[in-house]
């Protein structure tokens, strides 16, 4: 990928991108009328391009600025999504080491990934202007961006076991040297019950496929290129660090836990550029503010992954992994002494114990005020004595 320069002069007091990164964030999000969009004739140059191998069916929204189609694979007669990424994130990018890394990315396989299956380049004469294509299974569900959309914001069990599964995915594929770069709802699946995340492993074949790395030789499991979503994006990666590692999809991961219990990110503005340099600079206000309902060591661990110092967040998602799984064994431990002690009133009570547990916790309180009282008076009797 091209290096954006700024012109010369005095540095910006922010650091933050100048107008013409901003306006290159825009044009990779989609957010904008006033850049080029993709040619009207992408899906029949696709179709000629594949052939018969895919049948694509219909395009798909919610891709930002790439184009998304639902295709049938026709060898295996399955439904896949066929995702074919903009020239501008491409530009420098070699067309077989590209389709290359995506198949040893494909390699990736946990129960909370959407798996990448093949790759391809549409017209690899066009140079910069040739279109870079993946496919992965058509996952049949929704987005988390459109749960929060009807919902707002997850109850406490709801959004918990949600992160659990993301963090599973997360401390998976890190452990194996791919970062994602862009984590947020848009790029969580939910469907049966389960979250999924979808793109892992694409910014790491972009990134070891471009015009530097096949110089250099090198093959990385760090990130150098800025791309990602400002309400999302670590300060390392809004600062165009030489690398970008782990941490920042825990610092996106922090961001999305955030707005899953208090209904908006973090540190998302009024303007792109202000959401930047909050990214930046702002501290977030404590999730505990908005959501005194949840265990403080979960908003202590979602606190901690966005820290702007990549160094102070937990050193990997198994860390958050740890925590939600010792809070769900505390709740189960919980849930187990309150069954067990509706049943001692069960059995004193002459009450069934499907019929004393509905009212347990009433009949428990009951039980630990009355040992209190005894414990009050025989203090006080003895004392006179």
């Amino acid at each position: 990928m091209t290096r954006i320069t700024t012109k010369q002069g005095p540095p910006d007091p922010l650091p933050v991108p100048t107008c013409a990164r901003v306006r290159f964030f825009c044009y990779v999000l989609g957010v904008t009328d006033s850049l080029p969009t993709a040619e009207p004739d992408l899906r029949s140059r696709l179709e000629r391009e594949l052939g018969d191998a895919y049948v694509i069916q219909r395009e798909l929204g919610g891709g930002g600025s790439a184009k998304v189609f639902l295709a049938t694979e026709t060898a295996l007669d399955r439904p896949v999504v066929l995702k074919v990424l903009p020239p501008s994130a491409t530009i420098g990018v070699d067309g077989e080491r590209f389709r290359r890394e995506i198949l040893i990315a494909a390699r990736l396989q946990h129960p909370h990934l959407v798996p990448l299956l093949q790759a391809g380049t549409v017209n690899e004469a066009a140079g910069d202007r040739a279109l870079r294509w993946f496919s992965m299974p058509y996952v049949d569900g929704q987005t988390l961006r459109e749960q929060l959309v009807k919902r707002s914001r997850l109850g406490v069990a709801d959004g918990t076991r949600l992160l659990r599964e993301l963090a599973s995915a997360l401390s998976y594929a890190h452990a194996r040297g791919v970062v994602h770069r862009d984590i947020k709802p848009e790029n969580v699946l939910l469907s049966d019950g389960a979250a999924m995340i979808a793109d892992f492993g694409v910014a790491k074949a972009l990134d070891d496929a471009s015009e530097g790395a096949l110089k250099t030789g090198r093959r990385v499991t760090t990130v150098s290129m800025a791309l990602g979503t400002p309400a999302y994006m670590s300060p390392e990666q809004i600062n165009k660090a030489p690398t970008v590692d782990h941490k920042a999809d825990l610092y996106a991961f922090g961001c999305l836990a955030y707005e899953l219990f208090a209904g908006k990110p973090p540190l998302e503005r009024e303007t792109l550029r202000a959401t930047l340099a909050a990214q930046v600079q702002d501290p977030p206000a404590p999730l505990h503010s908005f959501r005194p309902d949840l265990p403080e060591t979960l908003s202590a661990v979602i606190m901690r992954c966005l820290h702007k110092d990549p160094l102070q967040r937990p050193h990997s998602a198994s860390v958050i992994v740890k925590t939600i799984d010792e809070l769900q064994q505390i709740a189960r431990s919980d849930s187990h002494a309150i069954a067990s002690a509706a049943d001692v009133v069960a059995t004193a009570t002459g009450r069934a114990p499907t019929e004393s547990r509905q009212f347990s916790v009433t009949a428990v309180g009951a039980l630990i005020a009355a040992i209190a009282l005894a414990g009050v008076v025989s203090w006080w009797y003895f004392r006179g004595a």
